[in-house]
């Protein structure tokens, strides 16, 4: 069984009230390696995610909230991140993909020193930073997340 994740985009309103930005899933596409990156889930590359998790924020926008809310029990490892904390990583820091294949399973981690150097700009991909553009040309502020099984 796969694993998804269910990501909204936030920003703050003329009332500085959190609003959900419409029509905007970044991060949508099923890569457990940004999955790892964002909040340590299926990390079998073995990353350090950018930040621990940090559950649904208490001022979550209301149509977030009851998104969340309807996920019951499927949701789990709920977190948000800053879009400044996301523009201000150091995507040219080297990093261990971990990843191995092993008797037909891709969901193995090899030993530290056993993986692929590489920047963190070329693990997470083309997409990921298309979707960071996206978040910042509509003036997002926060992702709010989760994943499912």
């Amino acid at each position: 069984m796969g694993c998804d994740i269910h990501c909204h985009v936030e920003r703050k309103n003329a009332n500085g009230k959190w609003e959900k930005v419409p029509n905007l899933r970044p991060f949508a596409h099923r890569r457990y390696g940004v999955f790892g990156f964002l909040a340590g889930v299926r990390n079998y590359s073995g990353l350090t995610p950018i930040a621990k998790k940090r559950g649904i924020p208490k001022d979550v926008s209301l149509e977030v909230a009851e998104d969340y809310k309807s996920r019951s029990s499927d949701a789990h490892s709920a977190s948000w991140l800053s879009v400044a904390e996301l523009a201000a990583f150091d995507y040219e820091a080297q990093c261990e993909d971990r990843r191995v294949m092993r008797n037909g399973d891709g969901g193995c981690t090899c030993n530290p020193g056993e993986g692929i150097q590489q920047t963190y700009r070329e693990f997470l991909g083309r997409e990921f930073f298309e979707d960071l553009q996206k978040l910042q040309a509509v003036g997002g502020q926060r992702i709010v997340f989760w994943f499912d099984n």
